[in-house]
């Protein structure tokens, strides 16, 4: 019988392992409080019992911050929007957005990647500075996402995420306006920068 095959084998097996092990353990953890803030651009489709869905390519905005649990786990609150009309100063009745706030967990199936998977709960909103439009809020806004982290410095990293939204915007129904059951779904690209 030939012993150099299976000690060749044990030596290639540990050649791959020790320097992604020692890799491993030179990335600093993620831990204690974090935050971030992006910019990007995406998709949103917003629509309601009375009028058709409107579908529009726009900037969109995060901000989000947390606390680390684990470093294969991070608990935050995200607020994301997307711009449909930019507000003027000059022009007060301008302006509308479609957002979400959610409570937010990402989850890092290799901590010693950058890679994360991302899932969210909270509120989707309208906001119109429209004088015959009123602005709505309702709970059931989901968000999933995937996104990676490149590390800059000890404690910054540059952002990349993507992300997939759909929910409830509530519903108005005064004497100015009447607009029940607001819906939204859309996506998102977002670049950002996390500090933690």
């Amino acid at each position: 019988m030939n012993t150099r095959v299976p000690v060749v084998a044990l030596l290639a097996l540990v050649a791959v392992l020790v320097p992604g092990a020692a890799t491993a353990q030179q990335a600093p953890p993620r831990h204690s409080l974090w935050i971030g803030f992006g910019l990007g651009g995406g998709r949103v489709e917003h629509w309601s019992d009375q009028s058709a869905a409107v579908s529009r390519t726009t900037v969109t905005a995060s901000l989000r911050g947390g606390l680390t649990v684990t470093p294969a786990l991070r608990l935050g609150l995200e607020i994301n929007g997307w711009g449909l009309e930019t507000s003027n100063p000059n022009d007060p009745a301008r302006g509308v957005t479609v957002n979400e706030t959610l409570v937010i967990a990402q989850v890092y199936p290799w901590p010693a990647k950058g890679w994360y998977l991302k899932g969210g709960l909270g509120w989707g909103g309208y906001h119109s500075n429209h004088a015959n439009d009123w602005g709505s809020r309702a709970f059931g806004a989901i968000a999933l996402g995937a996104g990676y982290e490149l590390r800059l410095g000890r404690n910054v990293r540059a952002t990349l995420a993507a992300d997939l939204a759909r929910g409830p915007l509530g519903s108005v129904d005064n004497l100015v306006t009447t607009s029940t059951g607001r819906r939204f779904r859309g996506w998102d690209l977002i670049l950002g920068i996390q500090y933690h």
